[in-house]
């Protein structure tokens, strides 16, 4: 199995914390409900697919401002 740079930096900041808490960091972060830990690299991968919904989220409200920005125009011309 070969570990990507993000999850070995993952890995670093879970076992950091951990270490402060007192306790196992892992299923606590943000990303975790995303997590399959049967894959390789399954913090990576849970990483990369939240902050991919984050993005689709982003796109989806600039592009409902786009159009509501256009509608009131719209109405305004009439």
């Amino acid at each position: 199995m070969a570990l990507t740079k993000k999850q070995m930096e993952l890995d670093k900041i879970k076992w950091e914390i951990s270490e402060s808490m007192g306790v196992d960091a892992c299923g606590s972060f943000e990303f975790c409900p995303l997590c399959n830990k049967d894959l390789e690299n399954p913090c990576d991968k849970a990483y990369k697919k939240f902050h991919a919904k984050d993005k689709v989220k982003k796109v989806k409200k600039t592009a409902t401002k786009k159009s509501a920005k256009k509608e009131v125009a719209a109405t305004k011309v009439k």
